[in-house]
């Protein structure tokens, strides 16, 4: 048989996602744990930061490599057992064909590879199996029922296709063919009672089943702006977002930092941040939600740290997407960007859980306008183990309830911002407000 590879392209790239999302988990984990930043935790978080980097340079490199490989998945047996006696061989051919057959799990990760999960991400090309006849739109999605109500949710990683081939993005969103434009929308029209929820994950969801309970209890849906690597861990927590109707927008791949900010507080293009980056990060995000859930994202993205500029804001719209930011009032101190991320007490913006809830509340207070149109941010998990911001959140929704205000999602917002002729919806481009400074995390 030769020293073939043990997978096609498209079980390669799958299993490739897995260990990518897995060592940046791991990554992520050793950098939020608690104590001493000793020698050896500093050496044990280099190693796994640089572990991730090579991971994610190989996924990369698959992904521009395009499908090559040949199609027989499962069965070719690797170069290691060339010269073995004839029958360990034949026996572990006919172990490897068994395996393959029943789903097995792939050698470099350990990553399940469902069919249907291929089926669902519309990849073709010669490195992907077709998927069964029975998987077209005569059998309905069916969403799962809520998963249970732990107080920590534990990740269960899935492994999930990536992308299809780079340079495009996939296009989930027919529809007629609009300019595209790339400014920040920050806030909705100021003469409608309306304000949207927004949520950011990235790999962490502790209250995020208490966060979603709230919002059922109240019958409010919002933007959630979601992660590849949440979308991958959190699969049961996606499903129930989907499913509760909430409006699910891009948050980039792997969280990366986009501009210079953090050095000099200028929003300036990070070397190494192009357009190809960029639009893989939108493209494995994509891939992984509609593999799990069968249907686009919308529209929106929201750059991790609040870190954009017109120069990425042109990148995302050349793929369909907009961005959205949070809103700000009269001074620098003044804005709906609620703080929840702050953990450490003595910090000078950190804001316990009631000032959270006084500034949403009194935000345009005695001025035109009001609260009208904001756009509040906020996030599905924290690192604080008293004072958690979102339980205040119930408190908050009958307050802006019990005064009129609408409580929206993006698309809702936008529906009122822009005119007619320009509004966003699934299947056209978005279109912008006005420019906003982004708030660094």
């Amino acid at each position: 048989m030769g020293a073939h590879a043990y997978c096609a392209e498209a079980c390669a790239i799958i299993s490739l996602a897995d260990e990518a999302s897995r060592t940046a988990w791991n990554l992520a984990a050793l950098e939020m744990a608690r104590g001493p930043r000793d020698l050896r935790r500093r050496v044990r978080l280099a190693l796994a930061g640089w572990r991730a980097t090579q991971v994610q340079r190989r996924l990369d490199r698959r992904l521009d490599a395009g499908p090559g490989a040949d199609l027989v998945p499962w069965i070719w047996a690797p170069s290691a057992i060339v010269g073995s006696p004839p029958r360990v061989l034949a026996g572990l051919i006919l172990v490897l064909v068994a395996w393959g057959g029943a789903g097995g799990l792939a050698p470099e990760t350990g990553a399940s590879v469902p069919l249907p999960a291929i089926a669902r991400t519309g990849l073709t090309g010669p490195g992907v199996p077709a998927p069964p006849r029975e998987s077209s739109a005569s059998a309905p999605l069916i969403l799962p029922a809520p998963p249970p109500e732990p107080r920590d949710v534990v990740p269960t990683p899935v492994s999930l296709p990536s992308a299809d081939r780079p340079g495009t993005l996939p296009s989930p969103r027919p529809g007629p063919a609009v300019p595209v434009v790339a400014e920040d929308f920050a806030r909705g029209n100021m003469g409608i009672r309306e304000i949207a929820f927004t949520f950011d994950g990235h790999d962490a969801a502790n209250v995020t089943v208490e966060i979603l309970d709230m919002l059922r209890a109240r019958d409010v849906r919002v933007t959630m702006f979601l992660g590849g690597q949440f979308v991958r861990l959190f699969p049961d927590l996606v499903r129930r977002m989907v499913a509760d109707g909430h409006e699910i927008g891009n948050h980039l791949d792997t969280h990366p930092h986009l501009t210079t900010y953090a050095r000099n507080h200028r929003h300036d293009t990070l070397p190494g941040v192009t357009r190809e980056f960029l639009m893989g990060e939108f493209r494995r995000v994509e891939a992984s939600f509609r593999a799990l859930t069968g249907r686009p994202m919308a529209p929106y993205w929201r750059a991790p740290y609040g870190e954009h500029n017109a120069e990425l804001r042109a990148w995302a719209a050349e793929a369909g997407y907009r961005h959205v930011g949070w809103t700000r009032g009269a001074g620098t101190a003044e804005d709906l960007d609620t703080r929840d991320w702050v953990a450490d007490t003595s910090s000078r913006i950190y804001r316990s859980r009631e000032e959270i809830a006084a500034r949403i509340l009194e935000f345009g207070r005695d001025r035109p306008g009001g609260l009208n149109g904001g756009i509040v941010l906020m996030h599905l998990s924290t690192q604080r183990r008293t004072d958690r911001p979102h339980e205040s959140l119930p408190s908050v929704l009958r307050a802006l309830q019990g005064q009129g205000y609408r409580l929206v999602t993006t698309s809702e917002l936008l529906e009122h911002a822009v005119p007619r002729q320009a509004r966003v919806s699934p299947g056209a481009a978005p279109r912008p407000s006005s420019p906003a400074q982004a708030l660094v995390q």
